[in-house]
């Protein structure tokens, strides 16, 4: 039965969480975040199957990846400004990458993470689908990864861009690269309430930190681990 009840629910769910946040525009109400919270305590109160409910949500996450590719519509629609500012872009979500791979494997490591929770960890910046795809090829735990990277774009659409104008990184473009190399589609798509530049911006780094983190991070991790 609950098979059939777990879409509809999650698209309540996740409207009343909306609906909320547009009341209340505070970070702690993020409807992705209060989405998961209201989901996770339904799931224990009434002892209900996870196996069940993920089933009956596989329509939602078959949208992932073109929602993903979605993104590529303000891209072009900017693609004269990004253009100009390529190369920078390109360094940037570089410098992501290795950040992202350094933290997981040089730095984790001193605060007690062994090599599976580290490789879980690396490409958590990077949208689900494809950070999901990495992580195993690293041999971590896909589940694992795919909650952190929820974590991390809960983080960026809650406070990335507040954090970034308390630091002084005000220019719109500059903010959308680093929401877009951080916090991926769920960044990206907060971004874009504020600014279609930014937004833009954010895309094109997010699709570019894909790439390269798909290319490199396994690399890197063969070359270290060989």
């Amino acid at each position: 039965m609950f098979f059939y009840l777990a879409l509809p629910l999650t698209i309540a769910v996740f409207f009343v969480c909306k609906y909320l946040y547009s009341v209340k525009p505070w970070a702690i109400l993020n409807p992705v975040l209060l989405s998961i919270l209201f989901l996770i305590l339904i799931h224990y109160l009434f002892g209900l199957d996870y196996s069940q409910y993920q089933k009956g949500t596989y329509p939602l996450t078959a949208l992932l990846e073109p929602a993903v590719v979605a993104l590529a519509v303000p891209l072009y629609l900017q693609l004269h400004l990004l253009k100009s500012k390529l190369n920078s872009i390109v360094l940037a979500c570089l410098l992501s990458v290795v950040t992202a791979f350094s933290c997981a494997f040089y730095i984790m490591p001193l605060f007690g993470a062994d090599l599976i929770t580290s490789a879980s960890f690396a490409p958590q910046s990077v949208t689900t689908p494809i950070a999901m795809a990495i992580s195993e090829s690293m041999g971590g735990i896909v589940s694992l990864t795919a909650s952190m990277v929820i974590f991390a774009g809960i983080i960026g659409s809650s406070v990335g861009l507040g954090f970034l104008n308390r630091v002084g990184v005000k220019d719109r473009q500059a903010q959308g690269v680093a929401i877009g190399c951080a916090s991926h589609a769920l960044g990206t798509a907060k971004v874009l309430e504020v600014d279609s530049i930014a937004g833009a911006f954010s895309s094109v780094a997010l699709i570019l930190s894909a790439i390269l983190s798909a290319l490199l991070m396994p690399l890197f991790y063969a070359f270290l681990f060989s």
